[in-house]
């Protein structure tokens, strides 16, 4: 059986997080703790939660659930999203989602396959910039899949 999009990207994720923690911020701010997930074009879901403590782990997999429904529902990564609806550039009605839901922080990113189909994935657990950056670094390695930018 061949791996799935989501599947490879949760793969080269958990591949890379050992290196994100090399930086004495990221790891004082996770201490090892953190959360990716995966949504399908099908809806299928694929995540994982990193480190041993589960209240921790708990919180950040509730971060990351919130980022990626939101790219998921709307096509745009989280923060970007808020811009553009308090911009007045997008009814974020159209979508779904209500200005109390917002998540507003980074770390959901929009990805696209080769077919033209909507991956959503977030991170969340490290600086937001961090959040994004192992999300684009995996999504990267990945063939077939490339950063949606709007």
């Amino acid at each position: 059986m061949t791996e799935s999009y989501s599947e490879k990207l949760v793969a080269e994720v958990i591949r890379l997080f050992p290196k994100v923690l090399q930086d004495p911020v990221d790891w004082e701010m996770s201490k090892g703790n953190a959360a990716v997930a995966v949504i399908e074009p099908n809806g299928a879901i694929r995540g994982h939660i990193f480190g041993d403590d589960r209240a921790k782990g708990r919180w950040c997999f509730g971060i990351v659930n919130r980022k990626v429904i939101q790219v998921w529902s709307t096509g745009y990564a989280t923060g970007r999203f808020e811009e553009l609806v308090y911009s007045g550039k997008l009814d974020e009605g159209q979508f779904g989602v209500n200005r109390p839901d917002f998540i507003g922080w980074q770390g959901g990113v929009p990805l696209v396959t080769t077919e033209g189909k909507l991956i959503a994935a977030a991170f969340s657990g490290i600086r937001g910039i961090n959040d994004i950056a192992i999300i684009e670094q995996a999504a990267a390695a990945v063939p077939g899949l490339t950063v949606k930018r709007d």
